[in-house]
């Protein structure tokens, strides 16, 4: 029994040491560097049998002080071993992805350079979901990403962003966020409330009525905006007695937007 605890605890200590070198090494690399660190190198030594539980606890804890640090290239390497140790943990692709597309990406100047790691944070999530085919949280997140990263409210470059999503991925955010949301409500969301997910579908659909107007495309402002105008009524109707938004409000005001995109001439099939 002696000898088994002892050799239980060189196992450990050497999983430990590994992980610990490959950190230090990622610690090394320049910030400038493009990521082409390979988890998978290391997971021999971390699939030991009973130790898989443990040396994701180690992992976890490790994170959690990198992200309180904000030694976000560190909370990267760190991330991407546990995703393979857990990958039907959808808190972990979702806490890679939002450090992808929202730490890291900050802490560049450049459109591109943001773009890369925003690019990278939802490829990441899409990942995720094929893990965790069922996970209404997961879906959530991708899809609340896909609205909020591209809203110009909040991101300087989220203009930028959404052509580069049309050219290289060949994806309306807008589109891809209303995807997501709705297979969220279908796939029983354990941390989101389904009000919530509700209201950002209706606020999905508005905010693609708006950007569509913007850039000219009249015709598919007003689908948007009949849509966004039918969600919210299908709300006001099936919860009369949520009082968290002024429905009334957005109803009248997307009414008259209505309107006004009706009365436009010359509008394009969509």
């Amino acid at each position: 029994m002696h000898r088994k605890r002892v050799l239980f605890l060189v196992v450990l200590i050497c999983a430990i040491f590994f992980v610990n070198m490959y950190v230090v090494s990622f610690r090394e690399t320049s910030k400038t560097a493009a990521y082409r660190y390979d988890p998978s190198e290391s997971i021999p030594l971390l699939l030991l049998g009973g130790l898989r539980g443990i040396a994701v606890d180690f992992l976890w804890a490790r994170a959690i002080a990198r992200h309180e640090e904000k030694k976000y290239y560190e909370l990267l390497t760190i991330n991407n071993l546990i995703a393979r140790l857990q990958p039907n943990f959808p808190a972990v692709w979702i806490f890679q992805a939002w450090n992808m597309a929202y730490n890291i990406a900050h802490e560049w100047d450049a459109a591109r350079n943001k773009w890369k790691w925003v690019r990278m944070g939802l490829t990441f999530a899409k990942k995720g979901t094929v893990k965790n085919p069922a996970s209404g949280d997961l879906f959530f997140e991708l899809g609340y990403m896909y609205l909020h990263l591209f809203d110009q409210r909040f991101f300087k470059y989220a203009e930028y962003y959404r052509e580069q999503l049309k050219q290289e991925d060949g994806e309306d955010n807008y589109e891809t966020s209303l995807y997501w949301l709705r297979r969220s409500l279908l796939h029983d969301p354990k941390l989101h409330n389904i009000l919530a997910i509700e209201r950002t579908i209706c606020h999905a659909l508005w905010h693609a009525s708006l950007c569509a107007e913007k850039e000219g495309n009249i015709d598919k402002a007003l689908q948007y905006a009949e849509s966004a105008l039918n969600e919210w009524k299908t709300y006001r109707a099936n919860h009369p007695d949520d009082t968290s938004t002024n429905v009334n409000e957005f109803i009248s005001t997307i009414g008259k937007k209505k309107e006004f995109l009706q009365s436009m001439p010359e509008r394009d099939v969509w």
